[in-house]
């Protein structure tokens, strides 16, 4: 009988009391990066979902730390440097919204919304997404409000600004919400598919579906996966990068595939999860398996077969891709 809780070893191995370290050197936590608050949000949301409670209070504890009356919210804390980072960055930084949108997520998603240590950075986290410009932030949120029992204004105001943005960047042979496909490029449609089949919104169902379908046309190589390279990315009229080729964005493919399928039943949708579900395993143009006999997951594949570090964001969002294949039966194997 499959053992659930294997899958965690690695990111256990990652945690320590404080939280969940941002990166790693080979197999072993590089504490000199410190800790990321978006990283501490998505491993609440796997802790949560995997029941391991321990894991939960860590990650939520951070979380509730990193508030901070004069910047809101720090993203990083280093034990070196004496706890967090007073970050006076301004709040229109796209890495700080999506840090914040990911938080969002967590906390909703998680049912950590009501509680007196949590509801007050919820309404303030709430608040300030009316100013989001990032479309990963406002996808991030949209993922967290969308498994609330009914629809916010917020969550309208942001599924408008989406809808607004695809307008604006879609042409006849660009069928997405910006003018280039950067890193972690299907939360976008994932967000979609998660309004669509919470709300039974058919609008938002056909832009998930053309995002999704150019998505999919646009990340392969001959039917394999091949997710849009960190070396320079893919803008809109340009060449795609190759390499690297990052674990996050296979992970949220399969989840967004996952979500298509749920929604619409059409096999189209459940074959390209397998196909990059398997992108872990040796479905890649490298045709080498990004995940370690311990179930850690490496941070990519590059020109010269893996990137051998094993970060954070890499083995929380592989563990995301994990939960969804397991729902669509597709781990037997593993």
């Amino acid at each position: 009988m499959e053992n659930i809780l294997s899958p965690l070893d690695k990111i256990r191995r990652l945690t320590s009391k404080v939280g969940i370290y941002q990166h790693g050197i080979f197999g072993q936590p590089n504490p000199v990066f410190g800790y990321a608050l978006e990283d501490q949000a998505r491993a609440l949301i796997i802790a949560y979902e995997f029941g391991a409670k321990e894991l939960e209070e860590i990650y939520l504890n951070f979380i509730i730390r990193a508030r901070n009356k004069n910047v809101f919210l720090n993203q990083f804390y280093y034990e070196d440097k004496g706890g967090f980072i007073e970050d006076i960055t301004p709040l229109t930084v796209l890495d700080r919204q999506e840090a914040y949108g990911i938080t969002l997520w967590a906390l909703l998603s998680t049912n950590n919304f009501q509680n007196e240590k949590t509801k007050p950075l919820v309404d303030q986290l709430r608040a300030n997404a009316h100013s989001w410009v990032s479309p990963r932030a406002m996808a991030a949120a949209l993922l967290g409000l969308s498994s609330l029992p009914t629809q916010s204004s917020l969550e309208k105001e942001l599924l408008e600004k989406m809808n607004r943005r695809y307008k604006d960047a879609s042409s006849e042979d660009w069928q997405w919400f910006e003018n280039y496909l950067t890193y972690a490029n299907a939360i976008l449609p994932w967000a979609c598919w998660e309004v669509s089949f919470s709300r039974k919104d058919k609008e938002i169902e056909k832009m998930a579906e053309v995002t999704t379908k150019f998505l999919i046309d646009t990340c392969q190589i001959k039917g394999i996966p091949a997710p849009i390279g960190n070396e320079g990315w893919y803008k809109k009229g340009g060449e795609k990068a190759l390499f690297d080729q990052q674990s996050i964005d296979s992970a949220y493919m399969v989840c967004c595939l996952e979500k298509a399928y749920l929604t619409t039943k059409n096999q189209f949708y459940l074959n390209w999860a397998r196909k990059w579900w398997d992108w872990f395993w040796g479905n890649n143009i490298n045709r080498i398996s990004l995940i370690d006999k311990n179930y850690g997951c490496y941070d990519s594949l590059n020109q010269e077969g893996l990137n051998l570090n094993q970060g954070a964001e890499s083995n929380i969002c592989f563990l995301m891709a994990y939960l969804a294949a397991k729902r669509l039966n597709m781990t037997n194997s593993v």
